[in-house]
């Protein structure tokens, strides 16, 4: 009678584990998705940082170096940005607010 009512029990839960399994909605993004998502967050970031500061062009000027600094530094460690990219996304950022 235990051996059954373990053996009931246990399909039970392998049915109940195995119908949330399947009903999770995750969303894979792919890499393109991902680089341009980041890419666009970066850009609101310094228009944010350029428009905080534009009364004090020497502070807007700072805080954009620092901004750069931060940007490159992560690209560095980002696994979707290549050498190239990154150099070409920084020259991107650091054009912007002229």
């Amino acid at each position: 009678m235990e051996y059954v009512l373990a053996l009931f029990l246990s399909a039970v839960l392998t049915i109940i584990f195995i119908y949330f399994k399947k009903n999770k909605n995750i969303v894979i993004k792919s890499a393109p998705l991902k680089k341009e998502e980041l890419i666009q967050a970066y850009k609101e970031e310094l228009l944010n940082i350029l428009e905080e500061n534009e009364e004090n062009k020497e502070l807007q000027f700072q805080e954009k170096i620092k901004f750069l600094k931060r940007v490159n530094y992560e690209l560095s460690m980002n696994i979707f940005f290549d050498e190239i990219e990154a150099k070409k996304l920084i020259q991107e950022l650091s054009g912007l607010g002229k």
